[in-house]
């Protein structure tokens, strides 16, 4: 066999093995938002029901601020740390360790700064936002900047061996299972204003203290505790992430942007309904999430070696399975998310807060949807050409102000029109970013095989409207509901499997279950 022939079947072996290990590594970060979904809605029911929409909307108000702060001081490392481990310039240089280390000082040191910034301008913020009610928790709140980027940096460093058990069991059963249980806690000990903030921090130093427990059992604790951070490291680490760092910071900002244009322009009681709709869309989020832990330290390895078509086939690969997972939860919240917020909502509030409500949740789904089955452009951009994303980004801010200032000032559609104004902004940064992509790489997302599972989705959705019109039961009430869900599962796979899955699609799933 030729060397030629020889490098052919290692490389086809080692796609293999990658393809494995996103499929292995999505399927375990799929199995924690399950579980996090399983405390995420008692928790919206509880909080909603003990603290109310005004001090749960207030709650949402302030740990977004906190996030922001935190996702700028993380400084990219949460993806960009992979090509300090993966490159043959540093891995030779630097152990895993030494990385590591530096990494992290580099983003504490940050996010100490961030922390100084918020106490200091707490103050200033609820004046700009005419929210004075804020200050106290804000305040408070700060320093748990300095623990979410702790945590966000040793996750990444855990993440970089793809093995996803200790992200998984951190941020999908230790924080929000700690999080519904202390504010359980709190509310019955009597902190009433303040209980959901302090749920919210004994949850996150239970994230950290197992996160750094799993990171010392993939590495020496030895070696970890004798690395040194190297400031010539540290130099080349914040260089080459500042521009994630400002990609994540623009992002997350455009992400949250909504919460701060919901309170600025209508009252607390709606910004409750608005982040309960918010919640349950960080649900599609979340499996857009759930691929990219591992998506990144392996697609690092072939964006490094410049080995384009095969990035390509994976990021195609991991689009479609985001897009088929997403588009049935859109799908569910077009006929059930009214009654999700009757559900929701105490007895006496106003019917028209669940319709609005049902309605904001559609739009922010499918701009989720969309964000998530194309939003991993942005990796390929990360890698070779990272000033791109957060120029992609900044610009969309003002993009999404104007739509919002447009959609409720100038139309009827109220709170909704900030949804969709978010939604819009999400279709368009998206485009732009696939058309960077497929001119910068050659790499082509806006494959046909993507599409089918959008059209199936569309099917789906046509087939279900028509056939519960002559169901004998009330499929959007009692029981008739659980009979509508599981009905519309079958259609949507029946669908799957005659418009959007291939024969290699058909195989794993006979391999696994059959």
């Amino acid at each position: 066999m030729s060397a030629s022939d020889e490098n052919a079947v290692e490389k086809a072996a080692s796609t293999a093995k990658d393809n494995k290990d996103i499929a292995r590594g999505a399927g375990a970060n799929f199995f924690g938002f399950i579980l996090r979904m399983g405390s995420r809605l008692p928790f919206l029911i509880l909080a909603v029901a003990l603290f109310e929409e005004e001090l749960y909307g207030r709650y949402n108000y302030t740990i977004t601020i906190i996030e922001i702060c935190a996702a700028f001081a993380t400084f990219g490392f949460k993806r960009s740390i992979f090509k300090f481990i993966h490159d043959d310039a540093y891995k030779d240089k630097y152990s895993i360790e030494q990385v590591m280390v530096s990494a992290l000082l580099s983003s504490i040191l940050v996010g100490i700064v961030f922390t100084v910034l918020v106490i200091f301008g707490a103050g200033f913020l609820a004046w700009a936002f005419d929210y004075p009610q804020m200050v106290d928790g804000l305040k408070s709140l700060a320093p748990m900047i300095i623990i979410i980027t702790a945590l966000d940096v040793i996750l990444a460093g855990t993440r970089a061996t793809r093995k996803m058990r200790y992200e998984v069991i951190s941020r999908s059963l230790v924080e929000p299972y700690v999080l519904l249980g202390a504010m359980l806690l709190f509310f019955y000990m009597g902190y009433t204003t303040f209980g959901l903030l302090m749920a919210y921090v004994v949850a996150l130093i239970a994230a950290l203290i197992y996160a750094i427990w799993g990171f010392c059992h993939l590495y020496s604790f030895e070696k970890t505790m004798r690395a040194r951070p190297d400031f010539a490291l540290m130099k080349s680490l914040m260089r080459f992430s500042g521009p994630t760092a400002f990609h994540d910071l623009a992002l997350l900002i455009f992400m949250r942007m909504d919460i701060f244009a919901v309170k600025f322009f209508f009252s607390e009681a709606i910004l409750g309904v608005y982040t309960i709709a918010q919640q349950f869309a960080t649900s599609v989020e979340k499996i857009y999430q759930s691929f990219y832990p591992i998506l990144a330290p392996v697609m690092a390895k072939n964006l490094v070696e410049k080995d384009f078509k095969t990035a390509e086939s994976q990021m195609i690969m991991v689009s479609r399975w985001i897009l088929m997972i997403q588009s049935i939860l859109v799908i569910l919240c077009v006929f059930y998310g009214t009654v999700i917020f009757d559900a929701i909502l105490p007895a006496d509030t106003d019917t028209s807060l669940a319709l609005m409500g049902g309605i904001v949740l559609f739009f922010l789904m499918v701009g989720e949807t969309i964000n998530g089955g194309f939003g991993i452009a942005d990796l390929p951009v990360i890698y070779r050409s990272p000033l791109f994303n957060p120029v992609i980004s900044l610009a969309m801010i003002p993009v999404y102000i104007f739509l919002t200032y447009l959609f409720t000032q100038y139309t009827e559609y109220g709170p909704v029109g900030v949804a969709m104004a978010l939604c819009s902004t999400y279709l368009l940064m998206n485009l732009i970013r696939v058309a960077v992509i497929k001119k910068l790489f050659s790499i082509n997302l806006l494959s046909f095989k993507v599409f089918k599972v959008i059209i199936a989705a569309l099917v789906t959705t046509g087939i279900f409207k028509m056939l519960k019109d002559y169901l004998p039961i009330d499929v959007n009430s009692g029981l008739g509901i659980a009979v509508g869900v599981a009905l519309l599962f079958i259609i949507y796979g029946l669908c799957l499997l005659l418009i959007a899955m291939e024969k290699k699609d058909i195989e794993k799933i006979k391999a696994r279950f059959l």
